[in-house]
Parts: structure tokens; sequence; C-alpha cells
């Protein structure tokens, strides 16, 4: 999207790096305004048919170039993206579309998105193996860190990525990786304050894995997933280094308490209102509202009055002395919560306390 070649009229920008698709939509809605265009109409697939999107681009505009911008694109299947599809065989050269996608589009749409130019992927390749994606990771962090000002080896890297990858593919989809290992640049990159990262930095700052886990965990829990809640709490429990359950206890009230106040802000929540009361910016920002937006009102501040109470069973409960050890108690106590947590998400209320 350089300022010396004309824009494109769609793109689809992709991939599990959000954070550089966040500044990538940045620059382009700078880009238009810069050239007179209007402000982005910003819209979602999952709530605009294929057709609707057609008609946005379609609109004559005498007030300059439009630009029409449709996150989650890469939940249109083949069917339902097949207006766009032949739209973009005559494509409205007063309109920019902008396809946002965590991955690829049905085939013909972004095949058709492809041919007109406007394909800008961010990320590994999806087919990539293990080593390769982690090694695209590595790079990518010491790219965060460097724009940041800062410096790190190759090897450093490698150790960060080490410490935060998650491999699974809801993981992939969501970015959760490399949206924490942007957060680890700008962590540690201001700690290091323009000195080069050191390996004992890292070791002080950067957790081993429970962040990124819990980060899954919480949007099983928020979406209802028990399958999924119930696999990460035993991927937490076992391994090399489990995670205590204080430490997720921690991370899951964090979460829930952000979604909390951006549910306080209405049921139509936005994203820049989420910004604006809790600091959350970009893609974090937008997830909370829809979070906000999904689960049933005040459900996110009883989840944290859940979770207070999981913080006394394991510090103080007997709970926590059932089974042959007291880690055995404290799990059984944080599953017990994850089932409250789950009921919760799905508009009832937790059992009564003791009830297992």
């Amino acid at each position: 999207m350089s300022t010396q070649e004309p824009l494109k009229p769609a793109y689809v920008l992709w991939g599990e790096d959000r954070a550089t698709i966040d500044r990538a939509l940045t620059r382009l809605v700078a880009r238009v305004e810069r050239e007179g265009g209007l402000p982005p109409e910003r819209l979602r697939a999952e709530d605009t048919p294929a057709e609707e999107v057609v008609a946005a681009c379609e609109a004559l505009s005498f007030a300059g170039l439009r630009l029409v911008i449709v996150e989650g694109a890469d939940g249109w299947k083949a069917p339902d993206a097949a207006p766009l599809v032949t739209y973009l065989g005559a494509p409205n050269p007063s309109t920019c579309l902008a396809l946002v996608a965590a991955g690829t589009l049905a085939p013909k749409l972004h095949a058709a998105v492809a041919g007109l130019g406007g394909e800008l992927r961010y990320g590994p390749d999806p087919k990539a193996k293990r080593g390769e994606r982690a090694r695209w990771l590595a790079e990518h962090f010491a790219l965060e860190v460097k724009r940041l000002g800062g410096a790190a080896s190759p090897a450093l890297a490698r150790s960060v990525v080490e410490r935060v990858m998650v491999d699974r593919p809801d993981a992939r989809r969501q970015g959760v990786t490399a949206l924490e290992l942007t957060r680890e640049a700008e962590k540690l990159s201001a700690y290091a304050d323009g000195e080069p990262i050191s390996g004992e930095m890292v070791e002080a700052l950067v957790p081993r894995h429970p962040d990124a886990r819990v980060y899954e965990l919480s949007d099983a829990l928020v979406a209802a997933d028990a399958g999924t809640a119930y696999d990460v709490l035993q991927d937490l429990a076992t391994g090399d280094e489990p995670v205590p359950p204080i430490v997720v206890q921690v991370q899951l009230v964090n979460h829930f308490r952000r979604l909390a106040e951006a549910q306080a802000l209405g049921p139509d929540v936005s994203a820049d209102a989420v910004t604006a009361a809790t600091g959350v910016s970009g893609f974090p920002a937008r997830k909370l509202a829809d979070q906000a937006r999904a689960l049933p009102p005040g459900t996110a501040q009883r989840a944290v009055a859940r979770l207070a109470a999981l913080e006394l069973e394991l510090r103080v409960s007997a709970l926590r002395d059932l089974g042959r050890s007291r880690d055995d108690g404290e799990r059984l106590v944080l599953e017990a919560a994850a089932r409250d947590l789950l009921a919760l998400a799905r508009g009832g209320r937790p059992a009564p306390d003791g009830e297992n």
C-alpha cells in the first residue's frame, strides 16, 4: 500500500499476525482520508450478507473514495461469497474494499482479490510445520522489538517463542501467540530502555505459557465451549511445568474484570468504547466488545464474583484438601469453578456451594 501506487479496488489482509494487520488497516484508513476520502464503513461478515457489502461498495460517492472494511471475511462459505466474487469482476473504482480474516477466504473470493493484486498475508503459512512456524514467530518477535527501538538476538527471540508458543488450531486461528509476542516485545523493550534485551530479563518477565493458555481458556468459558475448556485445563495441569491453579485464577479474573467493564457500557458496546474504558485497544478491544455483546447481561460481573470465591477456595477452603494430594484438591475446585462459569455463559447460575 505504498503512496506511490494507486490503491487496489480490494485487499484481503489475513493471517495470524493480528497486531500487524491492525497497523496495516490504520495506514490504509489514514491514506484514504489523506487523499480526501470518507471515514471507513466497518462491517462484520457474521452480521452482513455479501449482497449488502456489494451494495455498500457500489453506492455512489460524491465525497471522495469510499473505504469498506469487513472483519471476519473468512466466515463466509463459498455460496455466501458468490455476490462479492461477481462484484470483483468489475469493481467500483471509487471504492476500496478491505477484507480482514484470520484464515483464507472462500477459494474463488480469495482468488478474485489476489487477482487484483490485493492479497496481503501477515503471519506464517497456515500449512507450515511447527518448526517453520516457530522460526516465523521468532522473526516476528525480533521485528516487533526493533520496531519499538530495542534489540533482541535470534537465540533470545527463540527462547521467548518457546515460553509463549501455543500450537493448537484454535490458538492459531485467533493469533494468540503472535499477539502475546507483541505484548512481550512491548514489555521487554520498555524494561530494557534502549539496552539489548537479555536472557535474565526474559527469565524474570516472560512467564512460561500460562498467559497464552489461560487466554484460550477464557475464550472457551465465554463461548460456553466445555470440551475446549476442560482440554485446556488438562493441559495446564500436566506437562513438565504445570500451571498452579491460583495463577489460572488470577489470569481469569483479570480477563473477566475487563469483560465486566465492557458489559457495563451497555448491550451494544463498541470497541472504541471498550478502549476508552479499559485502555485495551485494537483486536483485543474488538474481541472484548464481541464477547460483552454475546454474553447475557451481567454475566461477566457474576463471573468475577465466582472467581473471587475460587480464590478463597484455593487459599483457605477445606475443598482444596480433597483428593490424594493438595494439588488434586486445588484442581478439583478449579474445575468446579470452570463448570460454574460455563453455566453462567449459557445463561444459568452456578451450582450451590459445596455441590460438585
